[in-house]
């Protein structure tokens, strides 16, 4: 029963602080093209997988939740096109339910990060939302290394600064 009352008291607003989402980008994303890239949730598995786009921007979810970085071969998609759409009943592959698919699949591979959805803030400090610069590091058939590069907090008074990429 407590660790059940500490899991709802996680998840209910606190005076004087705010939920702030993280945009996560990966900057180099256009130096992969071979590569597909997926999130997949730190809670729900491969229930709720996104493709990344092509600009290599993905964020949202549920706050207490984290992205993980995936990455497969396009050339493996390829060849089970059916059964990886079938997953979703149409070629929209935003979002989509990829636990038959990509559960145990060796041909996707998961970055060496996790990445927190969003952090709570002080209303105060007038953070209105945080871009988290990603770079591919390395990829293979093996490893998805990923870095922060940099990060931006945008204020809500128009004013951006760069902080450094380790915060939470």
């Amino acid at each position: 029963m407590l660790l059940l009352s500490q899991a709802v008291l996680a998840d209910v607003r606190v005076e004087g602080w705010k939920e702030v989402e993280y945009k996560y980008i990966i900057s180099n994303i256009k130096d992969y093209p071979e590569y597909l890239f997926l999130t997949s949730s730190a809670i729900w598995g491969w229930e709720y997988a996104s493709v990344i786009n092509s600009t290599g921007e993905f964020g949202g979810g549920y706050k207490l939740d984290e992205f993980i970085v995936n990455s497969i071969k396009r050339s493996n998609i390829e060849q089970q096109q059916e059964r990886f759409f079938s997953q979703n009943g149409s070629d929209d592959l935003q979002t989509f339910n990829c636990t038959n698919y990509c559960q145990d699949n060796s041909d996707i591979v998961s970055s060496n990060l996790s990445l927190p959805k969003a952090t709570s803030m002080k209303e105060e400090q007038g953070v209105e939302g945080i871009e988290v610069y990603l770079k591919i590091e390395d990829i293979n058939d093996q490893s998805l290394n990923l870095s922060k590069v940099k990060m931006l907090y945008y204020y809500q008074n128009g004013t951006i600064a760069e902080v450094s990429p380790e915060l939470p």
